[in-house]
C-alpha cells in the first residue's frame, strides 16, 4: 500500500528545484516558483486540474495521507514523536522525495525542514520550514477535502473558457499573485495585497487601457467618514501632515480649518478628500485603470511591509501592486518606453496618464487550487469563504432544466 501510496505521489509534485541533492529555496528558488505559475491557457489549466484530479482521486483510493497529531510548534532539529508521521505525510504527497524515504526521523533535520518548505510553498503559507499551527492545519486537510477543492476549482477555471485571449493581466485573489501573459506565456509576476474578508476584492473582468503616474487619490466617501473623520478630529495638522485637500458638495476648496469639525459626524460629513500626489499618498507613485462597477484599481502602496506577510488580505478591495514600476515596464514595452523612462516619469511628481496602445484584458479570478507549467499543484485557503456555495452547488443532482446549476460534473 505504501509503495502504491509513494508511486501515485511521484507523479502529483514536482517542484522547480527538486534535485537529489536539495538545499533550502532561497531567492533563486521563490523566482522559479513564482515564474512557475504561468498559463499557457486558461484551457491549459482546467486540462492540468483534470489531471491533478484524476491523480489524488487514485490517492484517495489508494488510502490518503495519513494525519500529523497535533502539538507544539515543531522546531529545526528538535526531537519529536510525530516526525515518522509527517515524514510518510510529505512523502504521499511528494514533497519528501522518494530517495528520502529511508532517512532517519530521530530529529527535525534539514531533509525533512526542506520538505516542509515544499509543502508551505505550494499551500501560500510563510516558508519557514517550521511546523506549527498553520502549517499542521494544512497538512491535515483530508484528500477529499482537496478534491472538492480541485472540483470547486475547475468550475470556476470553465467559467472563464469563452475567453481566449492570450495576452492578459490575471490576478488570482486567494494566491495573492499578478502574473502578466503574453502569447499564453507569464512574462513577469508579483505578490499584491487583496480585500480583506470585510471588503472582498470581487471577481469580474475589466481592461486595462491607462495608467497614471503621480496619481492623486479622492478617497470613498465611506473610508472619509468612518476611518478619516475621527482622525481629522483628533489631529489639527492631518490635513497638512498627510498632503489632503478638501472639496465641498458643489466641487469648491475649503479651508479645512474654517470646519466645525465638533459638529461634524459620520450621517453629516458632505465633504470630499483628494490626496495629493506624494510619498504619503495611498494610490503610491502609480495606478492601473481597470473600468468596473465595484470602483476596484490597482495601485502602488505606501505601506510595502505588509508584503512580507503570507496571507496578505489587508485592503478595502482593491489590490496594492508589490511592483508597481515593474508592471508600467512591462506595459509600457509595446509603447517604447525604457525602465529609466518610467522612473524618470515618478521622478518628476507630475500626475500623468498614460494611454496603451494596445489595452490589456484584466482577469481577477478566486482560485483556491491552480496548477503551474511544472505540473506543481498549488492549494490555496479560502479566505472569502466562496468555495462552499460552489461545491454544494456541483454536489446537487444536474437538472437540465435549472439554469443556476453547473455546466460540468467533475
Amino acid at each position: 500500500m505504501l509503495r502504491q501510496l509513494l508511486m501515485i505521489a511521484a507523479s502529483l509534485v514536482l517542484m522547480p528545484w527538486q534535485a537529489p541533492a536539495c538545499a533550502a529555496p532561497g531567492a533563486e528558488d521563490k523566482a522559479a516558483q513564482d515564474t512557475a505559475t504561468a498559463f499557457s491557457a486558461l484551457g491549459s489549466q482546467f486540462q492540468r486540474l483534470e489531471e491533478q484530479l484524476r491523480q489524488h482521486r487514485a490517492l484517495a483510493e489508494a488510502g490518503g495521507w495519513p494525519e500529523v497529531p497535533d502539538g507544539p510548534t515543531i522546531h529545526p532539529d528538535a526531537e519529536d514523536s510525530r516526525l515518522a508521521t509527517l515524514a510518510l505525510r510529505l512523502s504521499v504527497s511528494g514533497d519528501l522525495f522518494s530517495a528520502d524515504t529511508g532517512l532517519s526521523t530521530s530529529a527535525y533535520n534539514e531533509t525533512l525542514q526542506n520538505a516542509v518548505r515544499r509543502f508551505q510553498a505550494r499551500h501560500g503559507l510563510d516558508v519557514d520550514g517550521l511546523v506549527g499551527r498553520g502549517t499542521l492545519r494544512a497538512l491535515n486537510v483530508t484528500v477529499q477535502q482537496r478534491i472538492d477543492q480541485i472540483r470547486v476549482n475547475l468550475e470556476r477555471v470553465r467559467w472563464d473558457l469563452d475567453d481566449n485571449s492570450e495576452d492578459l493581466v490575471l490576478v488570482n485573489i486567494p494566491a495573492f499573485k499578478m502574473h502578466v501573459i503574453r502569447d499564453g506565456k507569464i512574462v513577469w509576476t508579483t505578490d499584491v495585497i487583496v480585500g480583506d474578508p470585510e471588503n472582498k476584492t470581487p471577481v469580474f473582468r475589466s481592461t486595462l487601457k491607462n495608467l497614471v503616474f503621480n496619481p492623486t487619490w479622492t478617497v470613498p466617501q465611506s473610508i472619509a467618514s468612518k476611518e478619516l473623520l475621527p482622525k481629522i478630529k483628533q489631529d489639527p495638522s492631518f490635513f497638512q501632515r498627510g498632503n489632503y485637500e478638501l472639496y465641498d458638495r458643489a466641487g469648491d476648496k475649503v479651508d479645512p480649518s474654517s470646519v466645525d469639525w465638533s459638529a461634524v459626524d459620520r450621517k453629516s460629513f458632505s465633504y470630499t478628500l483628494v490626496q495629493q500626489p506624494g510619498p504619503t499618498n495611498q494610490m503610491g507613485q502609480i495606478k492601473f485603470m481597470i473600468p468596473n462597477d465595484y470602483s476596484v484599481c490597482m495601485h502602488d502602496t505606501p505601506q510595502k511591509s505588509l508584503f512580507a506577510v503570507a496571507a496578505r488580505a489587508f485592503s478595502h478591495g482593491c489590490i496594492r501592486i508589490d511592483r508597481p514600476l515593474g508592471l508600467a515596464e512591462v506595459l509600457l514595452d509595446n509603447e517604447n518606453w525604457t525602465r529609466k523612462e518610467v522612473d524618470s516619469q515618478v521622478e518628476s511628481s507630475e500626475t500623468r496618464s498614460v494611454v496603451l496602445t494596445e489595452p490589456l484584458q484584466v482577469h481577477i479570478v478566486y482560485w483556491t487550487a491552480e496548477v503551474d507549467d511544472l505540473g506543481v499543484m498549488h492549494f490555496y485557503d479560502d479566505i472569502y469563504k466562496w468555495d462552499a456555495t460552489v461545491l454544494e452547488r456541483l454536489d446537487k443532482p444536474f437538472q437540465s432544466d435549472h439554469h443556476d446549476q453547473p455546466g460540468a460534473s467533475y
